[in-house]
């Protein structure tokens, strides 16, 4: 069994977005093909960013890409070079050898709803696929184009932590953006307020300091507030809920630590794997919806 994880691609809306004549599919397709590439020198590309660390690790790779008329698929791995021991017959014993190895995750690009479902692999990264693919495509274009990439969340597990708080005393929303394409029932005030803002990006940073005030914070109860919250949770920014607990100590839940999971039987083919996926970002979205 393989754990599946789950992040949304937000596209920065770009002056040359306007007069580009193909469709946000296709353009949006067209762009991440220049990065998801095998020749792409991925290293390199993550030399200045803050991923920057990764490189570390071995030499990142994208491999096996194949692309659809709505979705980009393919790996994205690390070569390392490691030293283990094998059996020696004439030694009567091991022997150290130098060999080469690769760790892969498979991931899916459903470019009509923006998500992509990648295997969680412990030797790869638990956020490792969708991070490095931000920061290779941001270095890549250097402004040109830009996307941003945040995981979407298991909000049930998330709101099931807040109602154990007694008080909410702090509600922080870092780069919360507009929905693409589409809101659910739950983040449409926060979208809405978003879009007739002309707000690309939002940070808000509330808080409860008055000792007095039992209730604090009411979250859910303002819809603005509650919208930005699904919004974090549908993997357009983060969240960050604190409080206190019923001994009076503070508490803290972050969206970006409370992924969607789903554990599936994965194929040896490419082509059910793929599908399987995409399968499986629908699955998600939908438990997003209720």
């Amino acid at each position: 069994m393989r754990t599946i994880r789950f992040a949304r691609l937000s596209f920065e809306r770009k002056l040359s977005h306007y007069s580009d004549q193909r469709d946000a599919i296709e353009r949006r397709k067209a762009a991440l093909r220049e990065v998801i590439d095998f020749e792409t020198d991925v290293n390199k590309l993550l030399a200045d960013t803050d991923m920057s660390g990764k490189t570390t690790l071995g030499d990142w790779y994208f491999g096996d890409v194949e692309v659809g008329e709505n979705y980009i698929a393919g790996r994205i791995g690390k070569l390392k070079e490691e030293t283990s021991r094998q059996v020696d017959e004439d030694k009567q014993g091991f022997v150290e050898v130098e060999r080469e190895d690769t760790d892969v995750s498979f991931f899916v690009i459903d470019l009509s709803v923006s998500v992509m479902a990648y295997e969680y692999r412990r030797d790869v990264g638990e956020k490792a696929p969708y991070r490095i693919l931000e920061a290779a495509f941001n270095s890549y274009y250097e402004g040109e184009e830009e996307v941003s990439i945040s995981p979407l969340v298991d909000k049930e597990e998330v709101r099931e932590e807040i109602h154990r708080f007694t008080k909410i005393t702090r509600v922080r929303f870092s780069k919360l953006r507009p929905t693409n394409p589409d809101s659910t029932d739950r983040s449409r005030p926060m979208d809405e307020f978003l879009q007739n803002g002309g707000i690309d990006r939002l940070l808000l940073d509330g808080m409860n300091e008055d000792d007095e005030d039992e209730e604090g914070i009411r979250l859910e109860e303002e819809p603005l507030l509650d919208g930005g919250l699904s919004l974090a949770e549908e993997g357009y920014g983060s969240a960050t809920v604190t409080g206190e607990d019923d001994e009076g100590e503070e508490v803290r839940v972050t969206t970006e630590d409370k992924q969607i999971e789903s554990e599936v039987d994965m194929p040896s083919d490419d082509d059910y794997s793929r599908q399987m996926l995409l399968d499986e970002i629908r699955d998600a979205l939908d438990r997003l919806e209720n």
